[in-house]
């Protein structure tokens, strides 16, 4: 009886341990798959607004727009006031830099704000800090409460 326990065993632990790193491998691939390597036209960095972080962290980026000076976008104001990146474009010719628009209460709070409404131009390195900064690439999906029936239906 012990003969047959032991055989028992050499046959299944190795097979268990087969199925263990298929879950395992099958779940490195999905997870490598649904990261984002690159920033994508569309891609889009949100930032909710928070009063509870300090508006001066220190963090800001001088960043240029097209045909105009540049302009600074500070972390903790973006994080405190809000606001969204939109990727339009990736610049042809420029290895790693994209087109975004800004749009959002303001970027810094001295002189150096791009506004309310601005298109940018930012190389991969800034926008991937902004994402990290605003939590990532993509929106958060927004659900509408459910209808209120005004006449009881």
């Amino acid at each position: 009886m012990r003969q047959r326990n032991d055989t028992t065993i050499r046959i299944l632990l190795p097979a268990a341990m087969a199925l263990g790193f298929a879950v395992l491998a099958s779940t490195a691939v999905s997870a490598i798959a649904a990261m984002h390597l690159s920033p994508r036209i569309g891609d889009i960095v949100t930032f909710t607004p928070s009063r509870v972080q300090p508006i001066e962290d220190g963090n800001r980026l001088i960043v240029h727009r097209p045909d105009q000076f540049g302009c600074v976008l500070d972390l903790g104001t973006l994080n405190q006031s809000g606001g969204s990146l939109v990727v339009e474009s990736e610049i042809a010719g420029s290895a790693g830099s994209f087109r975004v628009h800004w749009a959002g209460e303001r970027t810094s709070t001295d002189t150096a704000n791009c506004g309310e409404d601005a298109d940018l131009i930012l190389d991969r390195q800034a926008l991937d800090l902004l994402a990290v900064s605003g939590g990532g690439y993509g929106a958060d999906h927004k659900h509408l409460p459910p209808p209120v029936s005004v006449l009881g239906y």
